[in-house]
């Protein structure tokens, strides 16, 4: 179920708020995770990886990343169904069990 779905059926939940770093839309870790169902841990790895910039409080367990950064990890870790090269590139890593670079 989209998360939307689970918001129409439950009011008590609201949607996050809308934030900025240096005019840059923010997105928290939790969201990022969650909306990839994956881990936090598997985020911080990718961060270490140098696969996407993570902001992370030095001070509380706070972290995000920034639109940006999101959409760039998503630019070069994903592949659209509608790109020409979808189907190989779906049968490659599933073959392989891995991820497969661009």
């Amino acid at each position: 179920m989209a998360l939307a779905g689970i918001r129409t059926h439950n009011d008590d939940i609201r949607a996050p708020p809308e934030l900025f770093y240096h005019g840059k839309r923010i997105i928290s870790l939790d969201d990022v995770a969650f909306g990839l169902h994956i881990s936090k841990k598997t985020m911080r790895k990718y961060r270490d990886e140098g696969k996407i910039e993570i902001y992370e409080s030095l001070t509380c367990g706070a972290a995000f990343v920034t639109q940006e950064a999101f959409n760039d990890f998503i630019d070069n870790h994903f592949i659209s169904s509608r790109h020409p090269d979808y189907p190989k590139m779906k049968k490659k890593h599933n073959n392989t069990g891995g991820n497969t670079d661009k």
